[in-house]
């Protein structure tokens, strides 16, 4: 375990969509949304391997991807 803290800057273009975004990284096993504040988020993860994976977008993109699909 390697508790670390991130920020990361949603892609999604609507407050909700930053919020299903959010609440997605929270239901991830090993990381919580701390806060969401002016489009930041900041994360906390229990690895350093879960917080490469937010890193790397791949739940960004699906999530802008589901607000795309929305409209």
């Amino acid at each position: 375990i390697s508790p670390t803290m991130i920020t990361l800057k949603p892609t999604q273009r609507s407050a909700m969509g930053q919020v299903i975004y959010a609440n997605s990284i929270t239901l991830t096993p090993g990381t919580i949304t701390a806060s969401l504040s002016d489009g930041v988020l900041e994360v906390h993860a229990l690895t350093q391997e879960a917080a490469d994976a937010l890193l790397e977008g791949d739940m960004d993109r699906r999530v802008t991807a589901l607000e795309r699909s929305d409209a």
